[in-house]
């Protein structure tokens, strides 16, 4: 997956690979709940096939086949729990987990493909962003028109709308079924209707494996989608995204460097044109390395700027002629629990002389990440 990464990075759209990641990690937890589920109702069926057999060997034999009524619960891991109420657990599993992918989806495809014009992430609903593309014609692709009409779909509206129906109204029960006549059993979710849409009884494996592919497919179509784009274009998003802010570090003398001792000053700098500053910059760390010079082996880690003022210094020189503020208040470390985003910063160019100053010779709140910047150290040789 480092090669997906490292084509996000590289086209700024970094952000969006936790989104990617979150959909593959949902269909595997649903895709796990389905199996068992299907163990579950193999072993039911074997059970009650092999009882009912045994009433009717005893009846041809001795002329007499009891059917005794018997209790269906089975271990769920050491609790005791009926055997149709776990059915009906494992499916609403499965159909929550596919509800959520949608979501996470819309996330996904929003990040990957609006970068700085993403909607907000409290927005970003599939309906939102289905409204939304048609304003960036440069996507046009069968892939993109599958999506616009993917609010309509009759399989979207059946996980919509079996799910809304359990958080908002009433339970959807499992239909476990075993017809001791026939020794066959049946496993099915019974009609419902939502808003005038009538979903008929569907066989449960059948109606959830196919709710299952049909997400697999939309994440599989989309990647490759996303991947042939990039392949040949950039985003026309992202101006103002840049990586890795470079590093300057004076030290007093040898002595000092040597133990990385009380740097006399220091800070975090991009280049800039000082007749074209930008009014805002969104910044992410990254670092890159790639096992035996391989570019296919490259390996990709991203991380949120933990910078709380980053100079800016004029292109080929040392002038500083501002200063980048972050708009946010958090305090971020490289690893912490905040979503992956593209920092945004703030550029500054009057009355910042001071603020900047303090910053430079503080050592209270400098960290140098050798592997995320560029760094340029001189040693001053005072005494």
């Amino acid at each position: 997956m480092g090669t997906l990464l490292k084509l996000l990075k590289d086209k700024k759209v970094a952000d969006s690979y936790q989104f990617y990641k979150s959909c593959e990690y949902k269909l595997y937890f649903a895709e796990t709940s389905f199996h068992a589920l299907e163990n579950i109702i193999n072993q039911y069926q074997f059970d009650e096939t092999q009882k009912i057999q045994k009433v009717y060997s005893d009846a041809f034999s001795t002329g007499v086949g009891k059917y005794i009524a018997h209790d269906n619960d089975v271990d769920f891991f050491g609790n005791k729990i009926n055997v149709t109420a776990l059915m009906d657990k494992l499916t609403m599993e499965i159909m929550g987990l596919l509800h959520n992918f949608f979501d996470t989806y819309a996330q996904w495809l929003n990040t990957a493909l609006l970068g700085e014009n993403a909607l907000p992430i409290k927005r970003a609903t599939l309906v939102n962003l289905v409204k939304e593309l048609p304003s960036y014609p440069e996507y046009s692709s069968p892939f993109i028109s599958k999506i616009s009409t993917l609010p309509t779909d009759d399989t979207y509206l059946y996980i919509a709308d079996f799910n809304n129906i359990l958080k908002h109204r009433y339970q959807i029960y499992v239909q476990n079924q075993f017809d001791i006549f026939s020794v066959k059993g049946e496993v099915c979710i019974p009609q419902f209707q939502k808003d005038g849409r009538i979903h008929l009884k569907e066989k449960a494996l059948s109606v959830l494996q196919n709710s299952l592919l049909f997400c697999k497919n939309l994440l599989s179509d989309s990647r490759i989608f996303i991947e042939q784009y990039y392949t040949n274009n950039e985003c026309n998003y992202v101006a103002h995204r840049i990586y890795n802010p470079k590093t300057f570090i004076a030290f007093k003398n040898e002595s000092d460097y040597r133990a990385y001792r009380s740097p006399r000053s220091h800070y975090y700098y991009i280049e800039v044109d000082p007749n074209n500053v930008p009014d805002k910059f969104q910044i992410m760390l990254f670092s890159e390395s790639n096992a035996e010079g391989e570019e296919q082996n490259t390996s990709v880690e991203c991380y949120n700027s933990p910078y709380s003022l980053i100079v800016l210094r004029e292109h080929g020189t040392y002038n500083m002629i501002g200063i980048l503020k972050p708009d946010d208040t958090d305090v971020y470390a490289l690893n912490d629990e905040h979503e992956l985003i593209y920092r945004q910063y703030t550029s500054v160019t009057s009355d910042y002389e001071h603020e900047m100053s303090i910053s430079i010779c503080s050592n209270d709140s400098f960290h140098y990440y050798p592997f995320l910047t560029k760094s340029t150290i001189i040693i001053l040789n005072e005494e």
